[in-house]
C-alpha cells in the first residue's frame, strides 16, 4: 500500500473509532452531551490550585465548587463558600483556574460546576487527600421555654359566696430547638401558696415542632374557701431538661360580706317597734 493510500486509511479507522458507541467520554460529560467538566487526573491536595476545563457551557457565569459526599444533597454537601467563579465565552468552552477547598463532609468527592440558576451543572470526580469526615457535633436535647403563664379565677356567681369555682390557666409554650417535642408529660398541682398538692388532670401536650409555640387552656377545679389565694404548680417532663413553672391567682368573694350587711339592714328594719304609754298627769283623779 502506497504512502497517500496508508495515510488515507488511517484516518478512516481513526473516525470510525472516535464514532464508535460506547467511546468514553471525558470526566465530567454527560452523556448526552450536554456541559462538561474536565479536572487533573492524579490526587490533589486541598489549597492546591488547578486548572478546570469547560466544554459546551452556555455564555454567562459559572460557579466551581468542592464537595463531599459525592453532593448528593447539594449545597449541604460543597464548600459553597470558597467557590471559584468565572466566565463562559459564547463559544461555550473556557480554562477556569478553581483554589481546591476542603467540603464540608467527607469523601467520595466531586467537583460541580453550575450556572447561578442552576440550569446548567456538571459534575468531575475528584481524588483528594487528607480529607475526612468531620466530627458529629451531638445531637441537642430536646428542649421547651414558657412563653407565658397566666391564672385568672373564673368560678363566677359561686366564686362571690366562697364556694367552689375554677381557675382559668393558660400557658404558652415555645420549642426553640431543631427537634420536635412529642408529648411530654404534664403534671398539674393546685393548693395555698406552698402546698400546692392537689393534683389536677393536665391536657396532653401533644407535639411541637421545632421553632412552634402552642398554648394550652386548663380549667384548675377550686375548693370552697372565704379569702386567699391559690397556687398552680406545673411541671413539664421534656428529657433532660424539664420545665417547671408556679402561677398564682386570688379569690375575692365579695358577696360574703355584701350579703352580710344585707341581712344585717334586713334584721335591724324588722324588729318590731315599742308602744309609747302616755304619763299620768299628777294631781288629776282618775275617773272611774
Amino acid at each position: 500500500m502506497t504512502g497517500p493510500l496508508r495515510a488515507v486509511a488511517l484516518l478512516a479507522v481513526a473516525a470510525a473509532l472516535a464514532a464508535a458507541p460506547g467511546a468514553p467520554a471525558p470526566a465530567g460529560t454527560p452523556a448526552g452531551g450536554g456541559p462538561g467538566v474536565t479536572v487533573p487526573a492524579g490526587t490533589l491536595r486541598v489549597g492546591q490550585r488547578v486548572l478546570v476545563g469547560l466544554d459546551g457551557w452556555p455564555a454567562g457565569t459559572v460557579q466551581a465548587e468542592v464537595c463531599g459526599n459525592a453532593a448528593r444533597r447539594g449545597a449541604l454537601d460543597c464548600a459553597t463558600g470558597a467557590a471559584t467563579h468565572g466566565q463562559v465565552p459564547p463559544a461555550g468552552r473556557a480554562s477556569l483556574p478553581v483554589l481546591v477547598a476542603a467540603p464540608p463532609v467527607a469523601c467520595p468527592c466531586v467537583l460541580r460546576v453550575r450556572t447561578p440558576t442552576g440550569t446548567a451543572t456538571a459534575v468531575a470526580d475528584l481524588t483528594l487527600a487528607g480529607v475526612t469526615a468531620p466530627a458529629a457535633a451531638p445531637a441537642a436535647p430536646p428542649e421547651l421555654t414558657l412563653v407565658a403563664v397566666r391564672a385568672v379565677d373564673r368560678s363566677g356567681p359561686r366564686g362571690w359566696f366562697g364556694l367552689p369555682g375554677e381557675l382559668a390557666v393558660r400557658i404558652t409554650l415555645h420549642n426553640p430547638g431543631t427537634e420536635d417535642v412529642t408529648d411530654p408529660p404534664l403534671r398539674l398541682t393546685v393548693g395555698p401558696p406552698g402546698r400546692a398538692r392537689t393534683i389536677v388532670a393536665a391536657p396532653a401536650v401533644g407535639t411541637i415542632a421545632a421553632g412552634q409555640t402552642r398554648e394550652y387552656h386548663v380549667a384548675v377545679p377550686t375548693d370552697a374557701a372565704p379569702f386567699g389565694r391559690y397556687e398552680v404548680d406545673g411541671r413539664i417532663a421534656v428529657p433532660g431538661r424539664p420545665l417547671a413553672f408556679t402561677v398564682a391567682a386570688a379569690r375575692r368573694p365579695w358577696g360574703l360580706p355584701v350579703a352580710a350587711a344585707v341581712l344585717t339592714v334586713v334584721l335591724l328594719l324588722a324588729r318590731p317597734a315599742r308602744r309609747r304609754v302616755p304619763a299620768a298627769t299628777p294631781g288629776r283623779p282618775i275617773s272611774k
